[in-house]
């Protein structure tokens, strides 16, 4: 009985062989001078892309309404290149045109404050803000002069400078007195410092430390005490103007100040050779705000003379 079953099952194993599919050589028609691609060989994969590459992508991600993977792609750039320009500018547009403000303030505070030495860093933190307050420049209120006290002032402030070349420092402090009897004005009170800051330099710093506490809600007060500072710390007076400007503190001087500080410290970078992405934030910065203040004050000539500095800067950095 055992016999017979063996004899079935070898028979059916038998019948089913004959049934077995022949597979082709595969080596049987091979041509090692044939090529066969199998793939596109022009394709390169996002994890094989430089920085340029992934920002193209995104472009064209967004192009196709595709925000999200456009996103991804944004940041797969910056991990290639963290201060790749156009990456940065593209990627906080995107985000704005979102909605998504805060997100993005918030990335590029939290960068801003891990590289508060780079001038791109700087100005990437401050550009979304810039975009949302486009017609950002409250200004304060002073006393409306006559125009004797114009022409009076304009005389001593004259007569200051003209002592100053003269290396008569007593004589230049003089006249800048009689001019701040008649109007307390933040120029004046500049060109003050200017003259006293080589001797007194702590003295004015407390001093104008003091006024700005006594008058919290002016930013032209709190700018001269960032001008002071400014002379041994400018990242320290950037920072406190910045602080202001955030509360949108009203006043000229207070943006001119960002301004100024920031072409200081683009120069300070051209002149020490450093990184060329952080020159230009620096400088991009200085540029929007002193457009701003033109834009207040067309006629000032020192807020024009600073714009065609930063200009030519920015050409030679280029």
């Amino acid at each position: 009985m055992r016999f017979l079953s063996l004899l079935a099952l070898l028979t059916l194993a038998a019948c089913g062989s004959q049934d077995r599919y022949d597979y082709e050589d595969p080596w049987q028609n091979y041509d090692p001078t044939v090529k066969r691609p199998t793939y596109d060989e022009t394709y390169t994969p996002p994890s094989e892309m430089n920085a340029d590459q992934l920002v193209e992508r995104a472009i064209r991600a967004e192009s196709r309404g595709r925000d999200d993977q456009a996103r991804v792609d944004y940041h797969q750039a910056f991990r290639r290149d963290r201060w790749h320009d156009d990456a940065n500018r593209r990627y906080q547009n995107l985000m704005l045109r979102n909605n998504l403000f805060d997100e993005v303030w918030q990335e590029y505070l939290d960068l801003w404050q891990q590289h508060p030495e780079r001038g791109d860093a700087f100005w990437l933190h401050m550009r979304p803000m810039l975009l949302r307050r486009e017609a950002d420049m409250p200004l304060v209120r002073y006393k409306k002069r006559s125009e004797d006290d114009t022409q009076r002032i304009d005389e001593l402030t004259a007569r200051s400078a003209t002592a100053a070349d003269n290396h008569d420092r007593d004589g230049a402090l003089a006249a800048l007195d009689k001019a701040l009897a008649i109007a307390d004005l933040p120029a004046l009170h500049k060109l003050r410092i200017e003259l006293l800051h080589p001797m007194d330099y702590q003295s004015l710093l407390d001093e104008y430390a003091e006024r700005a506490e006594e008058n919290p809600a002016n930013g032209d007060t709190l700018y001269l005490h960032a001008h002071v500072l400014s002379l041994r710390d400018a990242h320290g007076a950037l920072k406190l103007l910045r602080d202001a400007w955030i509360l949108e503190l009203p006043g000229y001087w207070l943006r001119f100040g960002i301004a100024e500080i920031c072409r200081q410290l683009g120069d300070d970078g051209l002149d020490s050779g450093a990184d060329r992405g952080s020159t230009l934030g620096w400088y991009a910065c200085a540029q929007a705000f002193t457009e701003r203040c033109l834009k207040a004050r067309p006629d000032d000539t020192e807020a024009a003379a600073l714009l065609d500095w930063v200009s030519r800067q920015q050409a030679r950095v280029r």
